[in-house]
C-alpha cells in the first residue's frame, strides 16, 4: 500500500488545518536542515500559522541570512525567481 495523492485546496476543518499545518511545517524545516547541510546553503524560512503564531528556521540564522538577502549590491538578486518564473512578474 503506497501513500495517498492529497488534493491540493484549503483544509476546511481548524483542528484538521492545525494538525496538516504542524507536519508540514516540519517536513519543511527538515528539508531546509537537509539543504543547508549537504549542500552547505544558507537557508531561512518564516512562517505563520493559521493562528498567527511566527515559526521561523535559519541556518546559521534567520537574521544572517535576512541580512545578508537584504543588503545584497545587485537589484536584481533580491527578486523572488519564482515569482517571476510563474507569473511573468505581474501582480
Amino acid at each position: 500500500m503506497g501513500r495517498r495523492k492529497i488534493e491540493m485546496k484549503m483544509v476546511k476543518d481548524n483542528n484538521c488545518r492545525q494538525v496538516t499545518f504542524s507536519k508540514r511545517r516540519t517536513g519543511l524545516f527538515k528539508k531546509a536542515n537537509e539543504l543547508a547541510t549537504l549542500c552547505g546553503a544558507d537557508v531561512a524560512i518564516v512562517v505563520f500559522s493559521p493562528g498567527g503564531k511566527p515559526f521561523s528556521f535559519g541556518h546559521p540564522s534567520v537574521g544572517s541570512v535576512s541580512d545578508r538577502f537584504l543588503s545584497t549590491q545587485d537589484p536584481n538578486a533580491n527578486k523572488c525567481w519564482f515569482f517571476e518564473r510563474c507569473t511573468g512578474g505581474k501582480a
